[in-house]
């Protein structure tokens, strides 16, 4: 069997060019770089690096439970520091009494200058403030041609990590009940779809479970499951309880601000 059989087709060309770089770095022995990954890419880069000899998977994404990293190859013998991943903690300064920038405006910003999704990583905003982390590399690129955010104008400021405390995952918590927890049946409830409906972008592959792609419509979901939906944003189980009187579970679903 090969090793790209335990992976989906999609994902080949990304495993190809994650075994090609840990390949080149048990050969030279040399430290390689990634840009930012999403959990499900990170879990490729180490499940292939048994495909390689002495070769460790190190990442960061610049503070403790960031869901988006950049991947250190390295050789063991090499050790690893946190400005190896270059990374840098930007703070977005802005007026936001009229409108609270969200996580979905920065984005769109980041984006709109032509700026590769793959060289940002998380977005955190909450009452205290706006934060992006991104490759060093695009740093000035993004303080210079980002001036404004859905017509707000900002500025960016370096921040120094150790100054910064990440603000908790904010969620809009919502109750449901569902006869089952198959994923067309709470995507249905979520997104107040019908059952028909809720298959068509599941078939399409625009679903994800923990970052991959599910097709099966009876795959069930579980306490801790993050699930995101092209075009409709992301939301994580909090809990799953029940069955009702009716014979339904109470599902407590956080969609993601």
């Amino acid at each position: 069997m090969s090793v790209f059989d335990h992976f989906r087709k999609e994902e080949r060309p990304f495993v190809e060019r994650a075994l090609e770089m840990l390949t080149q770095v048990e050969r030279k022995q040399a430290m390689r770089l990634t840009d930012f990954l999403d959990p499900r890419q990170m879990s490729i880069f180490q499940s292939l690096a048994s495909q390689v000899q002495d070769v460790q998977v190190s990442a960061s994404g610049g503070y403790e439970g960031a869901e988006r990293v950049r991947v250190l190859l390295h050789p063991d013998y090499l050790p690893v520091e946190p400005e190896d991943y270059r990374l840098v903690l930007l703070r977005i300064v802005a007026d936001q009494r009229f409108h609270a920038l969200q996580h979905r405006d920065v984005m769109g910003a980041l984006l709109h200058v032509g700026l590769k999704r793959e060289k940002f990583g998380d977005m955190l905003v909450d009452n205290d403030g706006c934060f992006v982390v991104v490759a060093e590399e695009v740093a000035d690129f993004v303080c210079t041609q980002v001036t404004q955010i859905h017509r707000t104008p900002v500025s960016f400021e370096r921040l120094p990590w150790e100054e910064f405390t990440p603000p908790a995952p904010r969620f809009t918590e919502k109750m449901i009940t569902v006869p089952s927890p198959r994923t067309d049946a709470v995507l249905g409830e979520v997104y107040h779809f019908s059952r028909a409906k809720a298959l068509v972008p599941i078939r399409a592959g625009k679903v994800k479970v923990n970052w991959r792609v599910v097709e099966d419509p009876s795959h069930p979901l579980q306490t801790g499951d993050m699930v995101s939906l092209a075009g409709f944003g992301r939301f994580k189980v909090l809990d799953v309880t029940g069955p009702t009187r009716s014979g339904r579970l109470r599902m407590l679903v956080g969609l993601v601000d």
